[in-house]
């Protein structure tokens, strides 16, 4: 089935028929494509929508347009005066509809406006409008009933046959008589897209495929000049070709075809040359749309226009899309000038800068973002996720202590607290954080309590010096997610090797983070750091080399290990060199100050003692 379409328009506030303006005939007429009005919850449309600005209905101004203009014979004069008579008073009532509408009174509406058809059965609109609203109430007939009559009066105009078809295949189920006037409104409107619809509707509707098709194939021949006659077309044309998984290139010349005539027809149309951007984007000739969004954007006279804005945001996305990232970038800088409340902006410059690693301009564009609205706690998590990126903790903790005050209660908003507290050099205070997460994911649907979550708690704990809760919280990560634990398996070993306890377990920890990423430059070091403890000096020098041959930038805490282990080995001058290395890194580092001036590390493991040696076999027995 076909979803709905636009609906029908009233007048605006006269009991008369209106000229469409060029291209707006797409528009008028499409109760065919309605199956069912979206007035039907009230009338058709609503008031302010169906009747326009109160000054367009006053009365002496449509009274205007309906009396009549010359004086004839007295006899003239007195037919003239009884017709203004009937239409003034089916103006009455239609305005007294108008407020029983306004009032939400339907049933009210419904009579003033029936009464107004019954004095004026020429306004098709208001009959359609009555119609469907009768049909919806189970009085089909009756609806029928008002268009026949709308058909009689103006039998020229291709709307009432147009709805009648609709009335009669959707809501009586009587195809041929559908089919009957769905042709009848074809023979009036050829240049009208909506009884094709109607009709292709009808015959998909009852399975008849070769007279659907056939339908489209007459609508293709049309002389339409309307560009959206042909957009209209081509949009059917898509979904009936896109039902499968692939477009066939045939479909595709075929609809490019019909696309092409739209654009023949659509001159400085901002909204036509759009809309055939639009297919060329939703086919990926992006190559096409991108001239089109741009003649759109240069013909329109409103830049900052809502229409126009979102036709440059999908000339940004089509950019980016063809790799031309900086003129992305300055088309939404511009939309900033023109637009600067707009949200949407400023998210878009943010992603295309997190994506390039362009940490402060997205966290700016994100935080600019968020001041237009701050409704959303996933706009802080965002922002706070960059800013621990960019290794500025303490600014993320102060994001999300505003998202807490903000949105109390939310374990995701306290955890991520947590992991932001331990990383600014408090984690004793993430620890609370991560207790409050634990009891507020009681009373959540959120996702909260995952492997990483257990994690970044055992990671607080190891670093407020609890190293049972941190082990505790560590298995618990690897329980959850064995097969992505290799961080919580090197962790842990780690933490065990740097404080010189449980070091056959730590290794064994370690070497199955290393199954899982057997090239990881921190698990190598781990290991490293693991034999040093046990007093392996020459297998720790081995794993700490290959570590510091795949970590780049050199990082402080891989060179202060190859300096301890080579002054294990009696290499003095390498291991001051390593520990220089370390401190150019680390500045700040007191221990490592110390180490150098005291040529030494304090604490340094016994070697491992040497395997013993087998015994010299016997001397042979002297020969007798």
């Amino acid at each position: 089935m076909i979803p709905p379409g636009p609906p029908t328009s009233l007048r605006k506030g006269s009991l008369r028929p209106t000229a469409p303006r060029a291209g707006a005939t797409r528009l008028r007429g499409f109760c065919v494509y309605l199956v069912l009005p979206p007035l039907l919850a009230g009338l058709l449309l609503t008031p302010a929508e169906a009747q326009g600005p109160r000054s367009a209905r006053k009365p002496s101004t449509v009274l205007a347009d309906t009396l009549p203009r010359a004086v004839g014979t007295p006899s003239e004069d007195l037919h003239l005066q009884k017709q203004g008579e009937k239409m003034a008073e089916a103006l009455a009532t239609f305005a007294d509809g108008l407020a029983a509408e306004d009032n939400a009174d339907t049933d009210r509406a419904l009579e003033a406006f029936r009464r107004t058809l019954e004095l004026d059965p020429s306004n098709t609109e208001l009959a359609v409008k009555v119609a469907f609203e009768l049909a919806r109430r189970g009085e089909v007939a009756e609806g029928i009933s008002l268009l026949k009559d709308a058909a009689k009066a103006l039998p020229k105009d291709p709307l009432p046959p147009l709805c009648l078809s609709q009335l009669y295949g959707k809501f009586l189920r009587k195809p041929d008589l559908a089919e009957r006037y769905g042709l009848s409104a074809l023979a009036l409107a050829p240049e009208n897209f909506s009884p094709y619809l109607a009709l292709y509707d009808l015959y998909s509707t009852e399975g008849d495929n070769k007279k659907a098709a056939a339908v489209l194939e007459r609508a293709a021949r049309a002389n339409s000049t309307d560009p959206y006659f042909w957009l209209q077309l081509g949009d059917l044309e898509a979904r009936v070709a896109m039902r499968g998984k692939n477009l066939p290139a045939s479909a595709l010349k075929k609809l490019n075809a019909l696309f092409e005539k739209a654009l023949s027809y659509a001159g400085e149309d901002e909204e036509a040359l759009s809309q055939v951007a639009d297919y060329y984007t939703l086919t990926r000739q992006l190559e096409k749309a991108v001239p089109l969004y741009e003649k759109a954007i240069s013909a329109s006279g409103a830049p900052a226009s809502e229409p126009i804005i979102a036709i440059r945001s999908k000339l940004a996305d089509a950019y980016l899309t063809l790799g031309r990232r900086e003129d992305a970038i300055r088309l939404l800088q511009g939309l900033v000038k023109d637009a600067p409340t707009r949200y949407e902006t400023y998210e878009k410059l943010g992603e295309i800068h997190a994506l390039a690693g362009e940490l402060p301009q997205a966290i700016a564009n994100y935080q600019q973002a968020l001041l237009i609205d701050s409704t959303q706690p996933r706009h802080y998590l965002r922002i706070a996720r960059l800013q621990l990126l960019a290794r500025k903790p303490k600014e993320a903790v102060k994001t999300l202590t505003e998202a807490a005050t903000r949105f109390p209660g939310l374990p995701l908003i306290s955890a991520q607290l947590g992991a932001s507290l331990t990383e600014a050099g408090e984690p004793k205070k993430a620890l609370h954080y991560f207790e409050q997460a634990l009891r507020e994911a009681d009373t959540s649907s959120e996702p909260v309590l995952d492997s990483a979550f257990y994690f970044q708690y055992g990671a607080a704990a190891e670093r407020s010096g609890n190293l049972e809760k941190a082990a505790e919280m560590l298995r618990k990560s690897i329980e959850l997610d064995p097969s992505n634990a290799a961080n919580a398996y090197n962790y842990l070993g780690y933490m065990w090797a740097d404080y010189g306890i449980h070091l056959p377990e730590a290794m064994e920890l370690i070497k199955r983070a290393l199954e899982l990423d057997p090239e990881n430059a921190a698990y190598l070091d781990s290991l490293g750091w693991v034999y040093y403890r046990m007093g392996d000096f020459p297998q720790a020098l081995l794993y700490l080399q290959r570590s510091a041959e795949r970590l780049q930038p050199e990082d402080p805490v891989v060179m202060d290990h190859l300096g301890d282990a080579h002054h294990a080995l009696g290499n003095q001058e390498a291991a001051l060199d390593y520990w220089k290395k370390a401190l150019a890194l680390d500045p700040e580092n007191k221990a490592l100050s110390e180490k150098i001036a005291a040529g030494k590390p304090k604490n340094q493991p016994t070697p491992a003692p040497a395997p013993p040696t087998a015994p010299p076999p016997p001397e042979a027995p002297p020969a007798p």
